[in-house]
């Protein structure tokens, strides 16, 4: 999995939740670090926070769905923001589900299974 989110706190605290379910991740701080994971691995999924002053990431999400190394990765956004102000802009950056930051990380995992489903744990990344 790759976790794309400015604040180094949640995003070690989502990478560490995740890891307890099995699965393998790398955090990004920002889109640019993104697109500097090593080249010859693509993730399962990708986990990126909406509100990041770094950049637009509807449009790191468009620029993710351009690239060949992204283009077929699920993303899930993650973030704070009401559903209503995610999913227009969200369907035009081709980002596949929303999850709701600040909730038990449930919804999150059923999100991650129904996008990327595995034959168990220990395969995913």
């Amino acid at each position: 999995m790759l976790i794309i989110d400015d604040d180094g706190d949640s995003a070690q605290a989502l990478a560490a939740a995740l890891d307890m379910e099995g699965f393998r991740t790398v955090v990004a701080r920002n889109g640019f670090t993104a697109f500097k994971t090593a080249p010859a691995w693509t993730p399962h999924v990708v986990i990126l926070d909406i509100e990041m002053p770094d950049c637009d990431r509807f449009a790191m999400a468009s620029a993710m769905r351009g690239s060949s190394r992204f283009q077929n990765t699920p993303i899930i956004a993650f973030t704070s923001l009401a559903e209503a102000d995610v999913i227009e802009r969200g369907k035009d950056a081709q980002i596949d589900a929303f999850c709701r930051k600040g909730s038990s990380i449930r919804p999150l995992l059923k999100l991650i299974e129904y996008l990327a489903p595995v034959s168990g744990p220990s395969d995913t990344i």
